[in-house]
């Protein structure tokens, strides 16, 4: 049984050596795994808690690369498939001068895991379903999330949704933004950073956006960066700080990192949280991503059990 089974995209990013704010001007890139749903099934297993990934990788190198770290880090790879067609995806991703990332992807195998290869066994062994919006850019992946989304839900599954906007992927904001509101009205938590709750609600301000957003989850979560976190549980709104970042190396991951520790720790249904529970809860997954941001890249930011110590 596992505590989390994402799925998803496990790919490799492509950061720039040095900061831009062109991919075209950057020096050299270095490979670096990654993919959110990866992220955060290696951040729930550096946590202490089971996790499976379910998703599609090449047949190439960097596939083979990615199952073997996979492995290493303890994540379930049973459910991960290899598509000897299709080249890993690649996600080139540059780092403004203030630590921020500009990505634009190279769409592999990941777009081609179909509802037929889905293993029923994925959604039977898990406690905690997690999905992020890249999976529902293109079919057959598109079509694959929603309806385990939809099996993961009848079946008592917790739900869980990371908005995770990336507009290269998206050419038509409208329709892109039409596809990622798709799994508000299933699942139990939802968490988004505050340009992409701008972009679903239309208010500037985070806490009318918040009060505004329209889904059925029971926690939802935006975050803010360096001021921490606000949610919302049974209609209040509130607010969670962040530890202080003394040395910001990158943000890659922070997201990842937040949403491992949230679901890693999450003591019950969302909906049977208390205020003060979900309070301590996500300032535990603040700490995870104020250490993230020290460090470079994706997973290799990822913190474990030890160093949190709320």
């Amino acid at each position: 049984m596992y505590d989390v089974t994402t799925l998803g995209e496990c790919l490799i990013d492509l950061v720039a050596l040095a900061p831009t704010a062109s991919l075209y001007d950057a020096p050299a890139f270095a490979p670096k795994p990654g993919g959110a749903p990866a992220n955060v099934a290696v951040g729930v297993q550096r946590l202490g808690k089971k996790a499976a990934l379910v998703g599609k990788v090449g047949a190439d190198d960097f596939g083979l690369g990615l199952r073997r770290l996979l492995k290493q880090e303890g994540v379930s790879t049973q459910f991960l498939l290899t598509d000897p067609a299709s080249c890993t995806t690649l996600a080139l991703a540059a780092l403004t001068s203030e630590g921020e990332a500009r990505f634009t992807f190279a769409v592999g195998a990941h777009a081609q895991l179909s509802l037929a290869e889905l293993n029923t066994a994925a959604l039977a062994e898990t406690r905690i379903l997690h999905i992020g919006s890249v999976s529902l850019a293109h079919e057959p992946v598109r079509t694959t999330t929603l309806s385990a989304l939809a099996a993961a839900r009848r079946a008592g599954l917790i739900c869980t949704y990371d908005v995770n906007w990336r507009p290269a992927l998206w050419p038509d904001q409208a329709a892109g933004l039409a596809q990622a509101r798709q799994p508000l009205g299933q699942v139990d938590i939802c968490k988004m950073n505050l340009a992409e709750l701008r972009m679903l609600t239309g208010h500037e301000e985070a806490s009318e956006g918040l009060a505004s957003l329209e889904t059925v989850a029971a926690l939802v979560v935006v975050t803010l960066g360096a001021k921490g976190c606000l949610f919302r549980l049974r209609g209040g709104i509130h607010a969670v700080a962040a530890p202080s970042v003394t040395a910001l190396v990158d943000s890659i991951g922070a997201g990842d990192a937040f949403m491992a520790a949230l679901l890693a720790f999450l003591p019950a249904h969302p909906s049977d949280l208390a205020v003060e529970e979900a309070t301590f809860l996500l300032g535990r997954a603040c700490q995870a991503a104020a250490i993230s941001v020290t460090r470079r890249g994706a997973i290799p930011s990822l913190p474990y059990a030890h160093e949190i110590i709320l």
